[in-house]
């Protein structure tokens, strides 16, 4: 069963199927898929496949490495990389070859410096006006500091923290034969994504439109991770194979979280967090923006009790307009003002209803160590507002 019909095109009340493009023409080919992604790399959901790798500049084309030619190689500000690898996918055997190629491109990679990977992109982009990789982003970003650029890429390569695309059509994996692949690199932290991007044509102006999705990523693939030791792979405990299904972007927030406020507040940060999922099903969800946060919403998504910034503040977002939305917007503004009254603040609801928050008085936001001083008391007021909506909800 296919995934998706024809889209269709209403234009003053007429309907217009569009058309499928087939890939493997002359002219809608593997080169073209890898232009039509570098000159254009908002075609490509990569902040969905990773929240910390926004903003993604195309670096070059066909990076030469040990194990061949890296198609597509993007560079953020934060010093992020992501691979893309375009191919056309035509039997089970050309799939497992790409994705174990990509995979090597990784292992090529976390084996750089920076001089070295700086050195191959400018190689391959055989451009005599661009001297560094600093100045291909910050064209982009005119205030990005040079030196906490290189560290940050430095840091990421030596880390392995890549995104890795493999870009095609009508992509269809078994992902447990992808495993099989993923244990062999358990010591890099990259995250691979299947990239589908059906293209269609508009008939009546033969204009393009392309539809990319994301078939699967890493984080929904069981992986064994091994530790390499004395040349010999060993299985490393549950409690570490665990951690390490947290995506590059968890682990990136709870870095910077840690770096803020502390490693001992960070550990408490964790329980409460541990608490919430156990006791109450509320799960950390990340947000998106170039600033990290971390929300604590019913695993429906519908309601998120807090947003946890990187920096330790704790913003408030959507409480009291989903309540609205329900038709009681005093649950939410009563979840508020509970919540003030607990860490001695006050409800500021001069902004839009969706950005309504707990303040200081001095009209700065609460640090989380406010509310862990009373762990207990919020844990309560989270459950009995969940109640009071989910009754509403029934009724």
């Amino acid at each position: 069963m296919k995934q998706h019909s024809l889209p269709v095109k209403i234009t003053d009340g007429k309907t217009e199927y569009l058309s499928k493009v087939s890939l493997g023409s002359r002219e809608y080919n593997e080169l073209w898929i890898q232009d039509i992604c570098y000159n254009n790399p908002a075609v490509l959901p990569i902040a969905e496949i990773e929240q910390t790798f926004t903003d993604m500049i195309p670096v070059c084309k066909e990076l030469g490495s040990p194990s061949g030619s890296m198609d597509l190689v993007f560079v953020n500000a934060y010093g992020f990389i992501a691979i893309g690898e375009c191919k056309l996918w035509r039997n089970p055997e050309a799939r497992r070859k790409v994705i174990a190629q990509i995979l090597e491109y990784a292992k090529d990679l976390s084996q750089w410096n920076y001089e070295e990977f700086e050195k191959a992109c400018l190689k391959a982009r055989k451009d005599e006006n661009t001297t560094s990789l600093y100045e291909i982003v910050s064209r982009q970003d005119s205030e990005l500091d040079e030196a906490s650029f290189i560290d940050a890429v430095q840091r990421n390569l030596e880390r392995g923290r890549f995104v890795l695309m493999v870009i095609g059509d009508g992509i269809r994996e078994n992902m447990e034969e992808l495993s099989d692949f993923l244990q062999r690199y358990g010591n890099l932290q990259f995250t691979l994504a299947l990239v589908e991007m059906p293209i269609f044509r508009i008939p009546a102006s033969d204009e393009l439109i392309i539809t990319p999705r994301i078939i699967a990523k890493t984080k929904e693939i069981e992986r064994i991770i091994y530790r390499i030791s004395e040349g010999t792979p060993k299985k490393i405990q549950d409690v570490q194979a665990e951690n390490d299904s947290k995506t590059i972007s968890e682990k990136v927030f709870f870095e910077r979280i840690e770096q803020n406020i502390g490693t001992a507040l960070a550990q408490e940060v964790q329980r409460l967090l541990q608490r919430l999922d156990d006791e109450l099903n509320i799960k950390g969800t990340l947000g998106r923006g170039k600033k990290l946060s971390l929300n604590l919403k019913t695993t429906d998504g519908l309601y998120n009790f807090a947003s946890l910034q990187e920096s330790g503040e704790v913003f408030f977002y959507g409480i009291v307009e989903k309540a609205a939305e329900l038709g009681h917007e005093e649950i939410g503004r009563e979840y508020l003002e509970k919540l003030a009254t607990l860490v001695g603040g006050y409800v500021d609801d001069t902004n839009y209803r969706f950005g309504w928050s707990v303040r200081q008085k001095n009209r700065t936001y609460f640090p989380i160590s406010s509310y862990l001083e009373h762990e207990d008391a919020w844990i309560s007021l989270i459950a009995e507002t969940i109640k009071n909506l989910r009754e509403v909800e029934e009724n």
